[in-house]
């Protein structure tokens, strides 16, 4: 699949199996990500990466809040990657975007849960976004 191919049949998903993401496949996304470019080289976003059900669960209720809904926004993934960025880094939200736009183009190929769908795997996901620029 080409790139642009690969574009235009992305597709969010809104429900999830339980199964387990590997960490194998978590960290390849995650590497995927650090590799973004950045405004001015500075490197100012961080990735996290929550597979236990507790804490997930507990960040999907505090998200949901903020949202202003009861409904769990992370669809019931089990697996959440949040990029972060650094407050005093102007370009910090097109960092963060372009990290998860990286993590998108590996999602064709590898998959994952949060930030991508991959038509080629049986790992798919979507991009939620809930920022806060306090």
């Amino acid at each position: 699949m080409n790139t642009l191919e690969s574009i235009k049949t992305r597709r969010s998903i809104r429900k999830y199996k339980s199964d387990p993401v590997p960490q194998e496949l978590l960290n390849k996304i995650i590497d995927a990500g650090l590799y973004a470019p950045s405004g001015m080289g500075r490197q100012a976003t961080i990735i996290l990466s929550v597979a236990n059900k507790e804490v997930r669960d507990q960040l999907s209720k505090l998200n949901a809040r903020i949202m202003g809904t009861d409904t769990d926004p992370f669809y019931g993934a089990p697996a959440v990657l949040i990029v972060l960025a650094k407050k005093d880094c102007p370009t910090g939200i097109y960092d963060g975007s372009l990290v998860m736009q990286n993590e998108v183009h590996l999602g064709k190929t590898g998959g994952s849960y949060f930030l991508f769908l991959s038509p080629n795997s049986n790992l798919k996901g979507s991009f939620i976004r809930c920022a806060d620029q306090k």
